[in-house]
């Protein structure tokens, strides 16, 4: 069974009509702009004024090409929308999102209707100066994931209007709202400038495999040298490389990309010479490291470190050997911390 919503735009002789426009019954002269049959104008006192179908039966789609009717004339009208914050994403890691640019109002040259562009028929296109954007409004169905592969293949910024959640029919004040000051509904399905910087990212970063080592997931050759073993740098996969900032994607296939040797975590570091990003990063990882050993704990791997005797005298040793051999001791000649990885 068809849900039963209210239209509040309808056309009339090919053009947008609201419902604020035209008198009521059959004399509104008004069609669903879905399936094109006639629409009665209610407009009593005690229910919001509407447009129904004169058969008494709502079709599939009625209300969403309403809702689409709707946000063309409010657009075309306000000239202006508020488009959500962009970020750059990065869905097969734990590296947290960044912000590109802020949520910010842009005026609006004009706006066009479910006009196709090539193999895809977008609800609404938005210009703006020498641009354009989709907005797709989701009642019963989100993009999915073909249509989203279409978007970023074309290269489409699309914001997605999520009006599910709403039980009643979205009035035309509320769509205004909706559509021109800040909110959580809007949001941003594909973006070209956050793919941009994406690619950016994954183009700075050297493929690694992830290796099964017998119940450990290890990557080798971590360039920042996270673990030690024997001299050689690793990482552990799942403590070290999920949620690293230079963790730009894994998959399922065994494959990490990793911008470590880059030492590129944040847009900003694309505008500091590799040199520099490399010096400030090695500062970094050196003060933790003398932080780590300040507090008995092992730079290596984090351990506690605990003391020990040999032959050659006392030194501590990683709680974690044979794992983790790390150690430090005082060469009694200098008075240095001497450390081995």
């Amino acid at each position: 069974m068809v849900k039963q919503t209210n239209l509040i735009y309808a056309l009339r002789n090919d053009e947008i009509t609201s419902i604020a426009d035209v008198p009521s019954g059959l004399k509104c002269g008004c069609v669903c702009p879905a399936c094109g049959a006639a629409l009665v104008a209610k407009k009593g006192s005690k229910r919001m004024h509407h447009f129904a179908h004169y058969t008494g039966e709502n079709c599939e789609y009625g209300y969403e090409s309403s809702l689409h009717l709707a946000a063309k004339d409010i657009l075309s009208r306000a000239k202006k929308i508020m488009i959500p914050s962009v970020y750059v994403h990065f869905p097969s890691s734990g590296k947290s999102k960044e912000l590109v640019s802020q949520e910010m109002e842009i005026e609006v040259d004009h706006v066009e209707l479910e006009k196709r562009f090539n193999d895809i028929i977008p609800d609404i296109v938005v210009y703006a100066g020498n641009k354009f954007f989709f907005v797709e409004i989701f009642v019963t169905h989100p993009i999915d994931e073909k249509k989203l592969a279409k978007l970023a293949e074309q290269g489409i910024s699309t914001i997605e209007i999520d009006l599910s959640h709403i039980e009643k029919s979205v009035t035309a004040e509320e769509l205004t709202e909706i559509l021109i000051k800040s909110d959580s509904r809007k949001e941003w399905k594909y973006n070209s400038v956050a793919n941009h910087w994406y690619k950016r990212f994954v183009n700075a970063s050297d493929k690694k495999e992830i290796t099964m080592r017998g119940f450990a997931v290890q990557v080798d050759g971590c360039p920042i040298a996270v673990r030690k073993w024997k001299g050689k740098p690793y990482a552990n996969f799942v403590d070290d490389c999920i949620g690293c900032k230079y963790c730009i994607s894994y998959n399922n296939e065994g494959q990490l990309s990793c911008s470590g040797r880059k030492r590129v975590a944040a847009i900003a570091d694309f505008s500091v010479p590799e040199e520099v990003r490399i010096e400030n990063s090695n500062i970094q990882i050196s003060e933790k490291e003398t932080q780590l050993l300040a507090n008995g704990r092992c730079p290596n791997c984090g351990c506690k470190l605990v003391e020990r005797k040999s032959k050659f005298g006392d030194f501590w040793g990683c709680s974690n050997y044979p794992h983790c051999r790390f150690t430090a001791s005082i060469n009694p000649e200098t008075g240095e911390l001497q450390t081995k990885a």
